[in-house]
């Protein structure tokens, strides 16, 4: 009988620990083939339940309001609320809930945001599933995760502003792109629209290119694209 008490009991304490290293993600992707596809992935795995799951940044939101996560596995770009201003309000209102974000993006200047935002992984959506399945439990411990890819592209990003100190930095081909709007006297959300991506990542991309052109307002930058020939 004691045998038996014992035995009961440790099973108990066992499904308890158990329930409590089960590491719950919220996933957010605007792409509903990639967010079920993200789903079976993730649900294969002992440790990881994917507890919701959305394709916009309200419901995302909505579910930071009535549930409680340990990770928010975010793309960048979505309709509404997109991943940066998403990350940076789980930074400012859920700080124990960790970020990691799975996207194309592939600008040091972005990447370099949402690190800043406090960001504890980023990932690229070619990631293999060893991978994000790494990312998602090192970040749950605490630490972070940025693959190689990552790292390369922001090692790079920073070697060429040490290598020429004094130059300004070439603007990148989505950049280039905003600029040549903005010369066509293109709002952000008409630039947003027309480009298919979030008013929050036209205004990210805008505040890097006045900072690598030190234009001081829309007209010195347009007088900077004139003289190098974007527009």
């Amino acid at each position: 009988m004691v045998l038996l008490v014992l035995g009961l009991l440790y099973k108990f304490v066992w499904l308890v620990a158990l329930k409590k290293d089960t590491i719950r993600v919220l996933i957010a992707d605007d792409h509903r083939v990639l967010l079920d596809g993200l789903v079976s992935v993730l649900q294969s795995e002992k440790n990881i339940n994917v507890a919701a799951t959305a394709e916009d940044g309200a419901t995302v939101l909505e579910l930071l309001g009535n549930n409680e996560f340990d990770i928010c596995l975010l793309d960048i770009s979505m309709p509404g609320t997109d991943g940066i201003e998403l990350t940076k309000w789980i930074r400012q209102n859920k700080p124990h809930i960790k970020v990691i974000i799975l996207t194309t993006h592939d600008e040091t200047e972005i990447i370099a945001e949402l690190v800043k935002l406090g960001a504890s992984g980023y990932l690229f959506k070619s990631c293999t599933r060893t991978q994000l399945v790494e990312a998602i439990e090192k970040v749950y411990a605490g630490k972070t995760y940025f693959n190689d890819a990552v790292y390369n592209i922001i090692i790079k990003g920073f070697a060429e502003i040490h290598k020429h100190p004094e130059q300004k930095v070439e603007l990148t081909a989505r950049e280039k792109e905003i600029v040549q709007l903005l010369a066509q006297e293109y709002t952000n959300e008409k630039i947003a629209s027309q480009l298919n991506i979030s008013y929050r990542t036209v205004e990210t991309h805008r505040k890097n290119i006045m900072q690598k052109t030190g234009a001081g307002n829309l007209a010195g930058l347009i007088k900077y694209a004139y003289s190098k020939k974007i527009i």
